[in-house]
């Protein structure tokens, strides 16, 4: 951006890609959040429910299992809890937010690929790596005026 923008606009040059760069990465902050939250509430539920009911929990039990997964605390508090049952509901915890990372990861793909293409068609700058500093603003000549 610096290297094709005129010395008189350099600085709003610059401006524009680092609000640009700001604004982008804002926008896919939330759009890998969204992909995220979205994965984990339609599977993260049914996967721990299930992977702790096979592994012998009541189903009366797995309310209280989804609260403590949620607030991290109180996992002795549930009835008919064994270590047996928590590790299996732990693997199933970690195994649905692991596929929503991937699924979030998998979605960014297609620009990494788009990036690489105009990656492919820019220019070198070799030549303009000299020893010539440009000012971001020009110096205006100003002319002396002697006063007798």
């Amino acid at each position: 951006m610096q290297f094709t923008a005129p010395h008189a606009y350099l600085s709003t040059a610059t401006g524009l890609a680092f609000s640009a760069r700001a604004l982008g990465g804002a926008f896919g902050s939330a759009v890998l959040n969204a992909i995220i939250n979205g994965k984990l509430a339609s599977h993260y539920a049914p996967a721990v429910s299930n992977a702790a009911t096979e592994a012998g929990l009541p189903a009366s039990s797995v309310p209280a299992l989804l609260e403590s997964f949620a607030s991290g605390v109180g996992f002795t508090d549930i009835p008919g809890v064994s270590p047996g049952i928590l590790a299996a509901a732990t693997s199933a915890s970690e195994n649905a937010y692991a596929a929503a990372y991937r699924l979030a990861w998998a979605s960014i793909i297609p620009f990494v690929v788009l990036a690489l293409v105009a990656i492919w068609f820019l220019k070198g700058v070799k030549e303009l790596m000299t020893e010539h500093v440009e000012a971001t603003v020009e110096k205006d000549e100003v002319v002396e005026k002697t006063v007798v």
